[in-house]
């Protein structure tokens, strides 16, 4: 009986390294058949500190080192980044492009991470994750960053105000009040608690005598050397007094 299991044994082992010798050679074609085989230099990149507002780029290289043209399919991006196509969405082997990434940051703050998704017909690696890291520091904040108005009636007036500071300078100043919209009234700026740091501004708007929709926008100019303009919106609608109690469309 050992035997016999023993012989099994034996002609099992040769047929599975029968079986293993037969499919190498099928292994080694599909190993050397053409295929294009995309490779970043780099697939993250840190922007280091930038401040709100501000826009910054950076270009991802790659290469085609495969033996077939590499096709760049699509390239997607997260909220807060555009990210362009290549020069040439088709790369012959050795061939080298690369993809632009701006971040915009906009009113972001602190340490964010977005993701640039790129598709390929590379068959070891169909999408590479680019990923790109920044700190958005806050030069001044800003509250409110809108005033909403609602619905005003003609010839009424209302106030508001706003107030500016800054956590990174001990003072700056306000170089210039504008506002794009006549029934748009700002005060000049007054420092709060004699902080030059630290500044209120009373808007008021209207009375305005004609019915409308209102989209106004307040421009402030600094002497700060990375926020040098904010802008505010005045937003809401004018109406007569008798549909005051109408919803707005």
């Amino acid at each position: 009986m050992a035997r016999r299991i023993l012989k099994w044994s034996i002609a099992a082992g040769f047929l599975i390294s029968l079986f293993v010798a037969l499919q190498a050679p099928a292994r080694a074609a599909e190993r050397r058949a053409p295929a294009p085989r995309v490779e970043f230099a780099e697939t993250s990149f840190d922007f280091g500190t930038i401040y709100q507002g501000e826009d910054v780029s950076h270009k991802f290289v790659f290469r085609n080192t495969g033996n077939a043209p590499l096709k760049i399919e699509k390239v997607r991006s997260t909220c807060g980044c555009a990210a362009a196509l290549p020069a040439k969405q088709e790369l012959a082997p050795g061939e080298e492009s690369a993809i632009e990434v701006t971040f915009r940051a906009g009113l972001m703050r602190g340490r964010i991470t977005k993701h640039i998704l790129v598709d390929t017909n590379d068959p070891i690696e169909l999408r590479v994750d680019l990923t790109v890291t920044v700190e958005v520091k806050v030069e001044i904040e800003l509250v409110p960053h809108g005033i909403y108005i609602g619905k005003l009636a003609i010839g009424d007036a209302l106030t508001r105000s706003i107030d500016l500071y800054s956590p990174e300078v001990p003072s700056f100043t306000i170089l210039e009040v504008a506002a794009d919209h006549p029934g748009v009234h700002v005060s000049a700026p007054v420092a709060i608690g004699g902080q030059q740091n630290r500044y209120r501004l009373h808007v008021e708007f209207g009375p305005v005598e004609e019915a409308g929709r209102v989209n106004a926008k307040i421009v402030l100019r600094t002497d700060l050397p990375h926020c040098k303009e904010l802008v505010v919106r005045v937003y809401g609608k004018v109406v007569e007094r008798g549909r005051l109690g109408e919803p707005i469309d």
